[in-house]
């Protein structure tokens, strides 16, 4: 089975933007043509602005029609099926990679997940088409920008649109509750935990110490929940806080590994080092440059 990725896009003519972590198209007329079925590897929403469309997810058979968005998170198996001659939408394709970097974890898509796993088409409200269909005309147009700084103003559209989006899947969620399990739970007791404690311990024992389980079933249920390892997932709060502390004070590198826990220099350089790719020293140099 074929596996659906942005470096599929690369090369279509009709792609208004892709830069790896993040695309979007409206040209969905039937005219794309692709091996089916696929299976995603990257979030797939999409809006259908006319006519109506069906396709199997994860083996089920689905109708979408105008004003609908579909959601397809990564995994998803996806087989195509007829169109309406009339059928267009608006496709947005999200890494994984790009959700983590950009949204905190605990407002992460875990749960949106879950949400539509069993059926992934939301039916939106007329003010919600409207909302939409406003972000993605900007990003259309932010898209055509020559700026230097385009990238950062399409993920801070991008960004607004998840939270936006947030408020949809919230009201669709109270229509259709769904009961979360035990490990689900504890998922998110974790959540909570890494958000509230700073600095951030960095060791897995002590998140499962603090739940009352094991590190093995801790770690299990990270990657259950998630799809992530627990060390990644503390990682990723740890690096957020390197960069704001490198990015927006002008603390001394010292002093920044003071705060953050580290027990010496030596070590906060090799761990900046190992998820960064460069010193404290180069990476701050750089956050300068760009912020000029």
């Amino acid at each position: 089975m074929e596996k659906a990725n942005l470096a599929c896009l690369a090369y279509l003519e009709d792609v208004i933007y892709n830069d790896g972590e993040l695309a979007f198209f409206d040209k969905m007329d039937g005219s794309r043509a692709s091996a089916f079925p696929v299976q995603l590897e990257v979030f797939t929403i999409v809006l259908v602005t006319e006519g109506q469309a069906t396709l199997l997810f994860n083996g089920k058979r689905y109708e979408a029609r105008r004003d609908d968005l579909l959601i397809c998170p990564p995994h998803s198996i996806i087989d195509n099926g007829p169109k309406s001659e009339d059928f267009q939408g608006l496709c947005l394709c999200v890494s994984s990679a790009y959700i983590q970097r950009i949204l905190p974890l605990a407002e992460n898509s875990w749960d949106v997940r879950f949400l539509f796993e069993n059926n992934p088409i939301c039916a939106l409200l007329p003010r919600e088409v409207k909302m939409f269909r406003e972000y993605y005309d900007l990003l259309r147009s932010k898209a055509q920008y020559t700026s230097e700084k385009r990238k950062q103003v399409i993920d801070a559209l991008v960004l607004a649109l998840i939270y936006d989006m947030k408020l949809v899947f919230g009201r669709v969620m109270e229509h259709s509750p769904r009961p979360f399990t035990s490990r689900e739970v504890l998922f998110k007791r974790f959540l909570d935990l890494i958000e509230s404690v700073y600095p951030r311990p960095r060791s897995v024992a002590y998140y499962a110490d603090r739940l009352h389980v094991t590190p093995k079933y801790f770690s299990t249920v990270c990657k259950q929940v998630s799809g992530q390892k627990a060390g990644d997932i503390i990682a990723q709060y740890v690096l957020r806080d390197i960069a704001y502390l490198m990015n927006h004070t002008r603390k001394s590198i010292k002093e920044i590994a003071c705060e953050l826990g580290f027990s010496n220099l030596s070590f906060f350089g090799k761990y900046v080092k190992k998820h960064f790719g460069m010193s404290p020293k180069a990476y701050r140099e750089q956050a300068l440059r760009k912020a000029q």
